[in-house]
């Protein structure tokens, strides 16, 4: 049996920067602000990886129009209330490009996409959430118990390579008073999480 080709990094990320700059005309066209996350800043601030796909927040009030000018452009799209998800046309791919998810969700992405900065990312100029509020953004994702372990392991070493690389006092504060609106000591628990991971001891999620 002829084993499926494994897509190569570089045609992975290829396609990445096609897609976000797809999105970045998109969102002019509509007049829509936002705020890249997910894997791209993963390796913005840390180590570059081969991300599935492109994860930007949006005002919620623009998710409608954004769909529409998606749909114009042949992508095909699964809309929930703070949610656009976005495929390719092809119909047979499973797997989403694009989620463009309203700012508004939830306490900590409201917080984070007011932590804003300039970034060129894949050739494309973005807003690019700041260090810190990526970090929190990270735990906040790590902590949730409907997401996948795999995906929530992830998540803990994108904040590993992000803070090795570069994580100031003033990065540090900003994660923590982010993070402390996930839940109750939430703060508590990402200072520990960060300790332990800068000192390289075991850690558990």
């Amino acid at each position: 049996m002829v084993q499926p080709a494994v897509p190569h990094y570089i045609d992975v990320m290829d396609a990445r920067a096609r897609t976000l700059a797809d999105l970045q005309s998109i969102l002019r066209e509509v007049g829509s602000e936002h705020a890249l996350v997910g894997g791209l800043v993963a390796g913005f601030y840390g180590r570059p990886r081969a991300t599935i796909d492109v994860d930007l927040l949006v005002p919620k009030n623009k998710l409608s129009k954004i769909a529409a000018a998606l749909e114009q452009r042949g992508y095909r799209i699964v809309r929930t209330e703070d949610m656009v998800r976005v495929f390719p046309s092809d119909l047979e791919a499973e797997e989403a490009i694009a989620d463009l998810v309203a700012r508004a969700a939830n306490p900590v992405l409201r917080a984070a996409f007011d932590e804003t900065d300039d970034a060129v990312v894949l050739g494309e100029k973005v807003r690019v959430v700041r260090r810190g509020a990526f970090v929190a953004l990270e735990f906040h994702a790590a902590m949730s118990r409907s997401r996948a372990h795999a995906d929530r392991l992830q998540d803990v070493v994108d904040i590993e390579r992000v803070i090795k690389r570069q994580f100031d006092a003033t990065d540090r504060k900003l994660a923590l008073r982010i993070a402390a609106l996930s839940f109750p000591n939430a703060d508590r628990d990402l200072e520990q999480l960060l300790d332990d991971l800068d000192a390289g001891r075991p850690v558990t999620i």
